[in-house]
């Protein structure tokens, strides 16, 4: 069975490490959820497993297995070959990584110009017409047609998600995909993103928010400073945390209510009549 096999991933910046001896496993039809606070290698992981770590950082690993690939000593012209069509990514900043100046009908089919080239024409139309369902675009025909900067934050994300999963990879990394989206658009990516995992794709999904991987995730992997503290089934590990760092991040998930007496002095502002 492919999917995505790490052994001992090591990443370095001269002689400080910054990822300690990295295993995981996701399979397809599998959510794998990596959470840490900032700055324990959850971004850089993502990097290495889609050969986009900087030149000025080292990395080994004694396996790093992509969809049954051996990706480990692949320059960067193999990578390109399976970026997009075994492995693909979607990033936390639609707006950045969406081309300002390229309608989104025109994005969503660069993966499939690039790794089936004989789709051309009606049948490439068709192609992103689908994938843009496929994400729940709603009027997808309309959309197509615009730029980046006239969509709102959760359907350029749903764009970029489309573009990710256009020639169908294997593997999906989601690297903080829901961090600028409000609470509602929030839940409509988890829920993509729970329903491709489920369709057979082996999603990989880096988060600080507990609440959004306890929604999407099947397992979560706890790394603090670099290394792994914790790992096992999402709802085990959330509930019943056993390492001091995955309990301290469990914890600053609970809120203590505020008790104090409610103001009726005057409002600090106020509108009426407001017109855009």
């Amino acid at each position: 069975m492919s999917g995505l096999r790490v052994r001992d991933l090591r990443i370095a910046a001269g002689r400080t490490p910054l990822v300690r001896g990295l295993d995981l496993d996701v399979v397809p039809g599998e959510c794998l959820a990596i959470v840490g606070e900032s700055g324990t290698g959850k971004s850089l992981t993502a990097a290495a497993l889609l050969g986009l770590l900087p030149r000025t950082l080292s990395w080994s690993a004694a396996a790093l297995e992509v969809d049954g690939v051996d990706a480990r000593g692949l320059d960067e012209r193999r990578w390109r070959r399976l970026r997009g069509r075994r492995i693909a990514l979607v990033s936390q900043d639609a707006l950045v990584s969406l081309d300002p100046l390229r309608r989104i009908g025109a994005e969503v089919a660069e993966p499939l110009r690039i790794h089936e080239p004989a789709v051309r024409g009606e049948a490439l139309r068709t192609r992103v017409r689908g994938v843009l369902e496929r994400v729940a675009l709603p009027e997808p025909d309309r959309r197509a047609r615009q730029y980046p900067h006239e969509l709102s934050g959760g359907l350029r994300q749903r764009a970029l998600l489309a573009s990710a999963l256009a020639a169908d990879p294997a593997i999906l990394i989601a690297d903080e995909p829901t961090t600028a989206l409000d609470a509602t658009v929030q839940a409509r990516v988890l829920d993509q993103l729970r329903r491709i995992a489920d369709a057979g794709v082996a999603v990989v999904f880096i988060s600080h928010d507990l609440a959004a991987v306890r929604r999407v995730a099947d397992r979560v992997i706890v790394l603090h400073d670099g290394r792994v503290v914790e790992t096992g089934e999402t709802a085990r590990v959330l509930s019943a945390p056993r390492d001091p760092q995955t309990r301290a991040l469990v914890e600053a998930t609970h809120h203590e209510l505020l008790h104090r007496a409610p103001r009726f002095d005057a409002p600090l502002m106020a509108g009426k009549g407001l017109r855009k």
